[in-house]
């Protein structure tokens, strides 16, 4: 409540500066967990991973690690860099412990790199800005940067760190309207395009579809947040479904932080649950990866920000059995109710991860020596 008060009273560089403080004091209590030897070893940094309750931001993490054991270290013949990911919660100056000159920086994807959660402020502008000249890049993004209040003197200070690294600095945006509105801000650093990294996990084959499934219709729906989706309309879809068909429905159901080390098994029950589904229906990006990484059937309605229909019209537009429905519009339940029936079970191709992903694999080779 205190907390609310007080950042609604003061500006928002003001707010992020007091963030940066706290983070800086909690840091002098905190012992690191961080090998010191990490300092004079080749490596590759992963900075902001997640270490809360987001099972979309584990899948990120996952997904990274994957992407960069299987694209960069195997095919480049690199095995001498070792990853490192660095939980989001560690304190910059742990960080700064173990950095040398030679490391390329990386930075955990999702929306993270923008004003609305401090990540950019509190731990990776620092870092930034004491390594201009390493190799850094931002795994897939959204443009998360607000726009109200006093936020441009935040803005500019942004900007101008961000510009002392120039073409050491790369940004990867996750679609097509957040890709413009990162070259127009940062004009002096590289900007590239993929899908959101989860999009190169496959987790199919596991179930085949003759096994018996243990639902019918998996709902994975946001309550707050993000959301458009009117409540009342949710709920009229939920009992219309269960007059015909067996229906799961989990509300934001991971409230509890996950560690990472305890990642994998905590996705793994996540999507095993999905591959024992025969349709999913859901108002979370993630939640829709989630399936067409499965190959299990989704419908998915948009956010506030539209980063849903983005990734929709961007990366999954020619893709079968991935359909989007813009909650803003009314919806018939009865038609609703027949689209899902005759989805369950339909299959869904994989994605095509080598080409999509082909710029930001080139990107990440040329930052190895």
């Amino acid at each position: 409540m205190f907390k609310s008060i007080i950042k609604n009273n003061i500006s928002t560089e003001t707010w992020a500066d007091l963030r940066a403080k706290q983070q800086h004091m909690y840091s002098l209590f905190k012992k690191s967990k961080l090998d010191p030897s990490l300092k004079n070893k080749n490596k590759i940094l992963i900075i902001g991973v997640a270490d809360y309750n987001n099972l979309g931001d584990h899948a990120i993490a996952q997904a990274q690690r994957a992407f960069l054991e299987r694209t960069i270290l195997e095919q480049s013949g690199s095995a001498n860099y070792e990853i490192v990911e660095i939980p989001s919660r560690t304190p910059v100056r742990h960080i700064e412990n173990i950095l040398n000159d030679e490391d390329v920086i990386l930075f955990t994807g999702g929306g993270n790199l923008g004003t609305k959660y401090g990540f950019l402020h509190d731990i990776y502008l620092p870092i930034i800005k004491n390594h201009p000249n390493n190799q850094k890049l931002f795994f897939p993004q959204s443009y998360t940067f607000n726009e109200e209040g006093d936020s441009d003197k935040l803005m500019n200070k942004i900007k101008e760190v961000f510009a002392a690294s120039g073409k050491n600095l790369t940004i990867t945006a996750r679609e097509s309207k957040s890709v413009k509105l990162f070259k127009e801000t940062f004009p002096e650093n590289y900007v590239i395009t993929t899908p959101d990294i989860v999009l190169s996990l496959n987790t199919r084959n596991k179930y085949n579809k003759q096994e018996s499934k243990t639902t019918d219709v998996l709902m994975l729906m946001r309550d707050v947040g993000e959301k458009v989706l009117d409540f009342d309309a949710q709920s009229k879809m939920i009992e219309a479904l269960k007059t015909k068909h067996k229906v799961t429905v989990h509300e934001n159901d991971n409230s509890y932080d996950v560690a990472p080390e305890d990642r994998l098994k905590e996705l793994n029950i996540k999507w095993d649950e999905i591959k024992q589904s025969k349709v999913v229906i859901t108002d979370r990006l993630h939640g829709m990866i989630f399936s067409q990484i499965s190959g299990i059937p989704c419908i998915v309605f948009d956010n506030y920000n539209s980063k849903i229909k983005m990734t929709c019209e961007d990366w999954l537009s020619d893709v079968d059995n991935i359909v989007f429905v813009d909650p803003r519009n009314e919806i018939n339940i009865d038609e609703f109710t027949e689209m899902v029936s005759n989805l369950m079970d339909k299959s869904v191709p994989q994605f095509d991860v080598d080409t999509k992903y082909a710029p930001l694999a080139e990107t990440l080779k040329t930052f190895i020596k």
